[in-house]
């Protein structure tokens, strides 16, 4: 970021015939990065061997650098190294793929030790992918983008960079064992798991704040969560914890999907996950995130886990509309209408999410008055829905609806007579 304002950019995409360009999503990138979108260019044509776009457009882009004081060019494409040092060499600028943004936008947003860790991990293994081929071009001659490299022997440059790599995948690992204990912990408590999932900007935090009482920052940028948020709250009077994640977006690159591999994991491993959409996006591009996220939920191993399709943002659609998207989108996925903004249809969320879970069961049971009833009973306020509690002369009678772990507990260690299950 400049003083006086942001720095000016072009934005590019060369795509195939029938391919659609994505220029609005990478206009949003670079404003989360903190870029202002000047310029946008597109071809349609096969990659070009030397610049990617033609070079035609080349000449294009270098009248609209002059003019217009741009300072970087991002590419929705990915460059190959001699591609990226040709285009600096002709624009005189630094040229950004939509990775390198994408590893920007992680940067400013990551606050976790782990998350930095994970962003340096994909940037060094993108850089080991491209090192030798840009350390010969930096001895060429200097362009923006590849100052420095050329003292470095190409092979020195890339054992450096697997050095590193290797450093920070074991302080990762370590991390991960530390993340396995309270995972177990959790599950120790026989509480459900449910993760937020869904497409960047979709409104993952602002629902999650709506059901934990929570203060998580909200922005309308893009990948303002980065490290899970877990808190157990109550939906429908049944305590679980829940989950906020990283957004999914189109065509993330893999080496980040690998390196915050641990982070989705969790999704995966979730009992439920609520799939969260922005319902006032046009029909059209609402369906193309849907299908990215659940590609993605696919890509990490959550196929099998139930899903809740929530479409928030309904303060933003009048009803004929919202009735016109829903039979156009033709969704197979069980769905709510929310706006978690304004808390319009949280009730009825929490009810669906309260027939989804499993491992719940309702219990009627007595309890004696003993230190370690007592004890139990404090568990079972803590863990359960209670729906009727009565002190009786001889017992406690209670009718919960509790984890399947608890109730067994229960009926082991007070095996009166008074324990059954309701169905």
């Amino acid at each position: 970021m400049l003083e006086g304002g942001a720095l000016k950019v072009a934005i590019v995409h060369r795509v195939d015939r029938s391919e659609e360009d994505n220029l609005g999503e990478l206009r949003e990138l670079c404003r989360t990065a903190g870029y202002e979108v000047v310029y946008e260019l597109k071809q349609v044509r096969p990659p070009h061997p030397e610049y990617h776009i033609g070079p035609g457009k080349v000449e294009e882009l270098k009248k609209a650098v002059k003019m217009l004081g741009i300072e970087k060019v991002v590419f929705e494409n990915e460059l190959k190294p001699v591609q990226e040092y040709n285009l600096a060499k002709e624009l005189k600028v630094p040229i950004l793929t939509r990775t390198k943004l994408i590893l920007e936008i992680f940067s400013l947003h990551a606050s976790s030790l782990e998350a930095k860790l994970q962003i340096k991990l994909a940037e060094l293994k993108y850089e080991l992918s491209r090192a030798k081929e840009k350390v010969r071009l930096a001895k060429k001659g200097e362009q923006p983008g590849f100052h420095g490299l050329g003292a470095y022997e190409a092979d020195v440059y890339y054992d450096e960079i697997h050095r590193r790599i290797v450093s920070i995948s074991r302080k990762l690992e370590s991390i991960k064992k530390h993340m396995d204990l309270i995972r177990l912990e959790r599950r120790k408590r026989g509480l459900p798991m449910i993760s937020l999932a869904g497409y960047t900007n979709a409104g993952k935090s602002t629902l999650f704040n709506a059901l934990a009482r929570e203060d998580v920052p909200v922005d309308s940028r893009l990948f303002t969560t980065l490290t899970p948020t877990t808190r157990v709250v109550r939906l429908a009077g049944k305590p679980v914890f829940l989950s906020d994640t990283v957004g999914f977006i189109k065509n993330l690159p893999t080496l980040l999907v690998e390196a915050f591999y641990a982070t989705l994991r969790e999704i995966a491993l979730s009992d439920l996950i609520l799939l969260v959409a922005d319902v006032s996006d046009p029909t059209d591009r609402l369906r193309e995130k849907i299908e990215t996220s659940l590609q993605t939920l696919y890509n990490i191993g959550a196929h099998d886990v139930p899903i809740l399709l929530v479409l928030n943002k309904a303060d933003l659609v009048d009803r004929d509309e919202l009735e016109l998207k829903i039979e156009e989108l033709d969704l197979d996925l069980s769905h709510v209408i929310i706006s978690a903004k304004y808390g319009w249809g949280l009730e009825e969320l929490q009810e669906r999410v309260s027939e989804l879970l499993r491992g719940f069961i309702k219990v009627e049971t007595t309890l004696p008055y003993t230190e370690e009833a007592a004890k139990i009973l404090d568990e079972i306020f803590r863990n359960s829905r209670v729906d009727f509690l009565n002190y009786e002369n001889e017992f406690i009678r209670i009718r919960a609806e509790m984890p399947i772990q608890l109730a067994e507990k229960i009926r082991r260690k007070f095996n009166n007579g008074g324990f059954k299950v309701i169905r």
